[in-house]
């Protein structure tokens, strides 16, 4: 890295981990302009610019997005789901403390996990080092449906005690007391109600599950959902 690069930032920084490359690779913002307010836009700061050097820290984030299992509706490195933003993208679009907002103050459809201070930068610094190593897309147009679906099926029969939000059909149900249901047909959806061995949701299992919880699982507090096979057929359609 010449002394040309980091010409306006050295000004008022001191170099460091200048093996890593330029001033920009860490914090992004603007090395050319000595203009405080466009030198720093966008600006990682110091909180969160560790994400290509705090492999512990960073490691410990995957590890925090991969239990929560987030990928069942963002997109994070190189894999993951549609129905929600694209967090590579978002990663490489904004600030550290306003990824770490939206982790505090979650939209209406997505689970709130409750994460304290430590695990939300944690997260931050996973996914700010996940996008790092995507290859840069031409931009493209894209929508999260955050809003509410017009009912449904799911709204009748499901909606009452869960929620989802879904790439096609936007954001479906109310209720808070039973799993949001996002992904739950994804290999991402952690199941707590399967018998052992039963890594993820099958639509054979979830008609079954619907019918009669407990002929799943003994231990269910579900009750059986009163459903004829063509409304079971719609609910299906809206989860997929």
């Amino acid at each position: 890295m010449s002394a040309a690069e980091v010409f306006a930032c050295v000004k008022c920084h001191e170099p460091h981990y200048t093996e890593v490359g330029t001033c920009s690779a860490c914090h992004r913002g603007e090395m050319r302009s000595s203009r405080e307010n466009v030198a720093h836009a966008g600006l990682i700061t110091a909180k969160y610019s560790s994400f290509y050097t705090d492999k512990k820290s960073v490691s410990a984030g995957e590890k925090i997005v991969s239990d929560s299992a987030c990928r069942r509706c963002h997109a994070i490195g190189a894999e993951g789901g549609t129905a929600a933003a694209d967090l590579n993208a978002s990663a490489m679009k904004y600030t550290g403390e306003y990824l770490d907002d939206k982790l505090k103050n979650v939209n209406e459809y997505m689970p709130d996990f409750h994460f304290n201070d430590g695990e939300r930068r944690l997260v931050i610094l996973y996914l700010l080092n996940a996008a790092s190593k995507q290859p840069k897309k031409a931009n493209e147009p894209y929508v999260a449906y955050i809003t509410p679906a017009k009912k449904g099926a799911f709204e009748k029969h499901c909606g009452g005690c869960h929620r989802m939000i879904t790439r096609s059909g936007g954001g479906k149900g109310t209720g808070i007391e039973g799993a949001n249901l996002s992904g739950l047909l994804t290999k991402y959806f952690v199941p707590s109600v399967l018998p052992a061995g039963e890594k993820n949701w099958t639509e054979k299992r979830l008609r079954e599950w619907i019918k009669n919880p407990r002929s799943v699982n003994k231990l269910a507090v579900m009750p059986p959902v009163r459903i004829t096979d063509a409304e079971l057929d719609k609910v299906i359609k809206e989860i997929k």
